[in-house]
């Protein structure tokens, strides 16, 4: 989730391999690597460029959003064959109030993303994220979330209840769309955005043959998802996170899970 990152090649119909790349932005040596997905009973080569030497789960960060494009990518030509139109497009933030979860190293790039950013784009945003936190306080749903996590289903509807729209929405559109969450890569509907927007019974959501947000979950080795108005919280009170382990380690638990 670095600024400055190549593009991401996801499209296996325009290139035999697929290829991605979390090219460290300090200059740090690379190494190159290739699996083989076994998907939908297709095998489809993957290339990642990747830092060489121990890394943070983050610094891979651009490899996994990469995963779930090309998993995003095939699921929308399934929908399309079948003759269903995705109705998630710019401009409609129908379903930006929903409880969006992270894992930990996502959490830590979202707020590594929003330090980066100049003033007064940056003082912005963090008052909304404070202003989120103190929509939802009193309501305590994030005590909640700590003692049972079992209940998200129901504490998501309270969220979505309280209003609290994402702190990086802007004129109802995602205002870092290339940076976003896996969750919200992997959120693709066919129903008409009324049905996102009231959170209503209907909702047609697109299968997506693997989810890297769980798989990334797996992998991060933390204390589990957290949801994304928390991003900057977790920033400030946990300690940083640590660069030990190579990312060929990180990326076999990451493709395993999925």
């Amino acid at each position: 989730m670095r600024r400055g990152t190549p593009p991401q090649r996801v499209d296996p119909d325009q290139d035999a391999v697929v290829r991605l790349s979390a090219i460290p932005p300090d200059g740090r040596a690379t190494t190159v690597g290739r699996v083989m997905l076994a998907v939908g009973g297709e095998r489809i080569p993957v290339e990642m460029t990747v830092p060489a030497g121990p890394v943070a789960v983050e610094d891979l960060l651009p490899i996994v959003h990469g995963l779930s494009s090309l998993f995003a990518t095939r699921a929308t030509a399934r929908a399309e064959a079948d003759g269903r139109e995705i109705s998630c497009r710019a401009g409609c933030g129908a379903c930006c109030r929903q409880l969006v979860p992270v894992a930990p190293a996502e959490a830590r790039a979202l707020a590594r993303l929003v330090e980066a950013m100049p003033e007064p784009r940056r003082e912005r945003v963090r008052r909304r994220f404070d202003a989120a936190l103190d929509t939802l306080e009193p309501l305590g749903l994030m005590e909640r979330l700590d003692r049972n996590r079992d209940d998200r289903q129901v504490i998501a509807r309270e969220y979505f209840a309280a209003g609290v729209a994402c702190p990086f929405l802007e004129d109802e559109a995602c205002s870092i769309h290339a940076d976003r969450p896996l969750s919200c890569r992997e959120y693709l509907v066919t129903s008409p955005p009324d049905l996102c927007a009231a959170l209503s019974p209907g909702i047609e959501r697109v299968t997506l043959e693997a989810r890297p947000s769980l798989a990334l979950l797996n992998a991060d080795l933390r204390d589990g998802w957290m949801p994304l108005v928390l991003s900057l919280v977790q920033d400030a009170q946990a300690p940083p996170s640590p660069r030990d382990r190579p990312a060929a380690d990180i990326l076999k638990q990451v493709i395993g899970g999925l």
